[in-house]
């Protein structure tokens, strides 16, 4: 686990993208697995479980909450903030899409969803 703490307000981007990046590359260099980083800056940096294992999406997204209309109310339950990278709400929404619960999403979330796919 890395953690950057800053006295009294948010690092500046840079100094985070700088420490990330460090970060990735003691990952290296010891030759370690990045399992996540959170939050997440690349499609890489983001943990997906097998679909078969019993942690995997299908036993948890949709079964607490209701499903929105909207996609933009998605992302907070899958853990994301608002402005995180596009590729990283890419491969969570894929995530979100291999659920059983997927199937129940409303018509509107589920055209949002592939429009969304679709411009990315």
């Amino acid at each position: 686990m890395f953690a950057l703490f800053s006295d009294g307000a948010q690092a500046p981007p840079a100094v985070v993208e700088s420490h990330r990046a460090r970060f990735r590359q003691a990952i290296d260099h010891l030759g370690l697995d990045l399992v996540e980083i959170t939050p997440a800056a690349t499609a890489a940096e983001v943990h997906v479980p097998d679909a078969g294992s019993e942690d995997g999406p299908a036993s948890a997204v949709g079964a607490h909450w209701a499903w929105p209309d909207d996609l933009d109310r998605v992302w907070f339950h899958l853990g994301l903030r608002a402005d995180a990278p596009a590729e990283v709400k890419e491969v969570r929404l894929r995530e979100l899409m291999r659920t059983p619960a997927w199937d129940t999403a409303p018509d509107s979330l589920q055209s949002q969803a592939a429009a969304f796919l679709a411009a990315h």
